[in-house]
């Protein structure tokens, strides 16, 4: 299935954003795609954090996902976006006296326009990052700071992964969620086999961290990765690095979009664009059975994160394993995984026999 990865620079002009967004549409549609992933704050990026209080709308009546949601309708589309969410009146009680802070929200929008799935950061980006210049720190100089808790209020909630038919089962990051692994491990137990993580990174640490993180994770938890980026300079105070990736369940590279460091002038935005890439979930099942980390994992010595943990560290060793095994039975599942590796020989043969006694309960070790 071909899906499309997209670049903007957002504006605090909601009105220029959607157009952007949804020329890019339009054209990853007519390209043979059968969804969009598009960037953090893609609704708009804002001079002040009161500005961007003041442009926040509650997802009921939000201008910018409204009209994402007409144009994938149209297209028969699923977009995956960032946007910002104003909370409502309950959530409102919960913030301070004039607080003006908003949620960072990655909405899902089906074909028929319908919003599948909402997550909102969890993780919020607060650094204080050294100047460098040739990859040596410049003592002295002004410190850069981040502080995204004074505008964004944290999310509370991980979403089950979200169906897009045959593209495979979604599960929803945003940006600075990358560097946090538990919340990888929740969603590929939930069953996720893409992770979607929009971004708009910080420059430095996109230089230095951005394309090896995202490779990590792919990797690491045998999923597609989809990373829209935003790029370029948004307003004279503000630039995204860009540098959009994808990569398959092995971490093989699946396409690249530029980074800051590659325009002419990085003081502009850098133009809209998108590459398409082939998400296949057979590819995620094909990695997961050569390498078959999931019945590998020692829960029974480390456990396992979040609501969905399978037991706990106290569970007796002789039953630890509860999950769901294929009728081979565990040692027979990582045995065939090896013979499949290194080939069948008579040794093989031989220790069979072991393994199935083994399985029984009659050849512990």
């Amino acid at each position: 299935m071909l899906v499309a990865v997209g670049q903007i620079c957002s504006t605090n002009s909601v009105a220029h954003n959607i157009s952007l967004s949804v020329k890019l549409a339009r054209e990853a549609a007519a390209a043979g795609a059968t969804a969009l992933f598009l960037p953090e704050a893609s609704d708009y990026i804002s001079l002040t954090n009161h500005e961007a209080f003041v442009l926040a709308e509650p997802l009921q009546k939000h201008t910018y996902t409204n009209a994402l949601r007409a144009v994938a309708s149209e297209l028969r589309l699923y977009i995956s976006v960032g946007i910002h969410e104003l909370p409502n009146a309950e959530e409102a009680k919960r913030e301070a006296p004039g607080s003006e802070r908003v949620f960072n929200t990655h909405v899902v929008i089906g074909p028929s326009g319908e919003i599948l799935s909402t997550y909102r950061k969890l993780h919020l980006f607060d650094i204080e990052l050294k100047p460098e210049e040739d990859g040596q720190l410049v003592e002295g100089a002004p410190r850069r700071k981040g502080g995204e808790h004074l505008k964004i209020i944290p999310g509370d909630a991980i979403p089950e992964p979200v169906s897009l038919g045959g593209i495979g089962k979604l599960g929803t990051e945003i940006c600075y969620d990358i560097r946090f692994p538990e919340l990888h491990i929740i969603l590929r137990r939930k069953g996720a086999d893409i992770i979607a993580i929009p971004s708009a990174f910080n420059i430095p640490t996109g230089r230095a961290h951005w394309a090896t993180l995202v490779r990590s994770i792919a990797i690491s938890y045998q999923v597609y990765v989809i990373a829209a980026a935003q790029a370029g300079a948004h307003n004279p105070n503000r630039a995204s690095w860009g540098e959009a990736l994808a990569f398959d369940p092995w971490g093989r590279p699946l396409g690249r979009l530029p980074s800051i460091d590659e325009v002419e002038d990085p003081t502009q935005p850098m133009a809209p664009q998108f590459m398409l890439v082939d998400v296949d979930p057979e590819r995620v099942a094909s990695v997961r059975e050569q390498i078959p980390l999931e019945i590998q994992k020692r829960d029974d010595i480390y456990g396992v994160v979040g609501p969905d943990t399978l037991q706990s560290r106290e569970t007796p060793m002789s039953t630890a394993v509860t999950k769901p095994l294929p009728s081979v039975g565990i040692l027979g599942y990582v045995w065939d995984s090896l013979k499949a590796v290194f080939g069948y020989d008579a040794t093989a043969r031989r220790l069979d026999a072991g393994l199935v006694a083994a399985e029984r309960g009659l050849g512990e070790k």
